[in-house]
């Protein structure tokens, strides 16, 4: 079966050496071979339209001049680039999981890339949430307030941030500092951000409230104010779900397996953290279709682009 020295190559000489005498023998855990086919193909489909999706979506964004001059765009190409990348690296080293080949520096490098990734994924998931919380909040000052210069260096922060976090899991070897770099993991790449994308979907939400319940009194350029705030709502929303149901369990396998004591039901939990973690995969998958299909102009672009190719 596929997977079973994964978790000892993860764990630290120290514990190796307590747990020569373990009995491993009536543990029921690695995939079998049908399950392995499936997780493989699976992750090739999401492989596959993590890059063709993103990749397209990243053509639309910088060969239409009308998208390249709006600076909050840059806050999905900063996003279509994470997934670009979930969908290069992540997938394969997954891939190679499944197939048996796991050396200690392939976990290592996974290790790293799954922290880039996704913390580069869900800032910039972010930063998309706070531009249509401020576009809605200050529709008069949002293009005084959300300003090229001030893009750059909250792309500049997400990426170096996403760098500067992950090294650490290339050099640590120890297992009790690799438990507080995940756990500082899972706080700072899924808590945080989902707690700004829930206050930003609230914020929005309640200030569309409000304007519905004066949709006697407005005026034809409030309505469409209105239906703007609308489809902010919508489209948080959409993010706030995407983000649940896909980055959630995850975190919640991972504190399992951290508290669980009995190996064999760890070794259990380990195979269960290789779906869980193909179903974060997926929502690099989807990404680019929720934006491409929710937002006129990139949706006309992404057809442009795919024509041209």
């Amino acid at each position: 079966m596929a997977f079973k020295g994964n978790i000892r190559r993860l764990l630290n000489a120290t514990f190796n050496e307590e747990c020569e005498s373990c009995d491993l023998d009536n543990c029921d855990y690695g995939l079998s071979e049908i399950s392995s086919s499936v997780f493989i193909f699976l992750s090739i489909v999401c492989g596959i339209f993590a890059i063709g999706g993103n990749s397209a979506l990243l053509l639309a964004l910088t060969r239409t001049d009308a998208l390249r001059s709006r600076v909050n765009c840059s806050f999905i190409f900063s996003l279509a680039l994470a997934d670009l990348m979930v969908g290069l690296t992540m997938t394969p080293l997954y891939v190679c999981y499944a197939v048996g080949y796991e050396p200690y520096w392939l976990i290592k490098l996974e290790g790293f890339l799954w922290i880039l990734t996704v913390t580069a994924t869900t800032y910039s998931l972010s930063a998309v949430s706070l531009d249509r919380l401020i576009s809605v909040v200050y529709p008069l000052l949002y293009h005084q307030i959300v300003t090229e210069k001030r893009c750059r260096v909250v792309l500049c922060l997400i990426w170096t941030g996403s760098i500067i976090f992950g090294f650490p899991r290339l050099v640590l070897d120890d297992f009790v500092k690799l438990e507080k770099l995940w756990i500082a993991c899972s706080v700072t790449t899924v808590a945080i951000p989902l707690l700004i994308m829930l206050l930003s979907y609230t914020k929005i939400l309640l200030i569309v409230q409000k304007t519905n319940r004066s949709v006697a009194d407005q005026s034809v350029s409030s309505a469409c104010v209105s239906v703007g705030n609308k489809k902010a709502v919508i489209t948080i929303g959409i993010i706030v779900i995407l983000f649940i149901l896909t980055f959630i369990p995850t975190t919640v396998v991972y504190f399992m397996l951290l508290f669980e004591e009995d190996l064999c039901k760890e070794l259990t939990l380990n195979d269960v953290w290789l779906w869980v973690a193909l179903v974060s995969f997926s929502h690099s998958s989807v990404n680019p279709w929720v934006y491409g299909l929710r937002y006129r102009e990139l949706r006309q672009a992404l057809k442009d682009s795919l024509k041209c190719g």
